[in-house]
């Protein structure tokens, strides 16, 4: 049986890690209250510690919980055998996932406030700047945001990028923009987008696959940034960015709810 503190201190690595974890139990076996019996699973379905009792019951856990950790609206769930064919068990998946990381190639007027919109979605927010004047409070007020003015290579390989972390890409030219990406890009990051026009990141694709960068991990990038919503100024474009990032985290299609809804079917 897990203590608290075998559990505490498996929930700490990987939050440092920046992965999730799920921490399994049994509820009921029958008519009998089990909770003792917990498993905990990590992202790739491998137990960490602990067990349910069983081999199999394990196994089945573990592939559900995977399953359960890649949709970032499950937290707390309760499965009995109307969705697992798991006799009459039924099992508590509780799901502790990292913070979530912001990080910022770009300390210009888009920059700011996509660090802003992040800040008030909950990121930790990280701003960089090979300029010292636009990684500075002056340009970030918030001393919740972390700030780094150095060179992007040099600030980027200084960070910790896991599955938690999400990745702009908003530097004043395209040169800072590739170098960036390059940078990052075989990373594993939950999300990296990289603003421009079709045909600039058009140019920065190709020029990477005549690099060596596999279709794989280009695909993995989102460029043009953003969702498509008409965005003009900094702030529209900040929300278009944070909408993308909310959608691959998430889940939706990105359309207007209303097309589908009842007023749109008023005859």
């Amino acid at each position: 049986m897990l203590t608290a503190k075998e559990i505490s201190s498996a929930i700490e690595q990987a939050l440092a890690e920046g992965h999730p974890l799920a921490i399994v139990s049994v509820m009921t076996k029958g008519d009998q209250a089990i909770g003792q019996l917990k498993l905990l699973v990590d992202g790739d379905g491998k137990a960490v510690a602990g067990t349910l009792g069983d081999v199999a019951l394990d196994e089945l856990a573990a592939r559900h919980a995977v399953s359960l950790m890649s949709d970032d609206r499950k937290e707390i769930v309760v499965v009995g055998a109307d969705e697992l064919p798991i006799g009459d068990v039924r099992l508590l998946f509780e799901i502790s996932r990292p913070p979530l990381e912001l990080i910022v190639c770009g300390g210009g007027h888009v920059g700011q406030a996509v660090a802003v919109a992040g800040r008030f979605l909950g990121f930790n927010v990280t701003v960089i700047d090979d300029r010292a004047e636009f990684a500075s409070r002056d340009k970030f007020p918030d001393e919740q945001i972390r700030l780094i003015a150095d060179d992007f290579v040099a600030a980027l390989q200084s960070l910790k990028i896991t599955p938690a972390t999400h990745i702009v890409i908003v530097t004043r030219g395209h040169r800072h923009d590739e170098i960036c990406l390059q940078e990052v890009i075989a990373q594993p990051a939950r999300y990296i987008g990289m603003i421009g026009s079709r045909r600039r990141t058009t140019t920065i694709r190709e020029r990477l696959k005549r690099e060596g960068v596999s279709p794989e991990l280009l695909r993995r990038v989102h460029a043009p940034i953003g969702l498509d919503i008409g965005a003009l100024t900094p702030e529209e474009i900040a929300i278009a960015i944070l909408a993308e990032i909310v959608l691959v985290r998430r889940g939706g299609s990105g359309a207007p709810k209303s097309h589908e809804g009842p007023m749109a079917r008023a005859r």
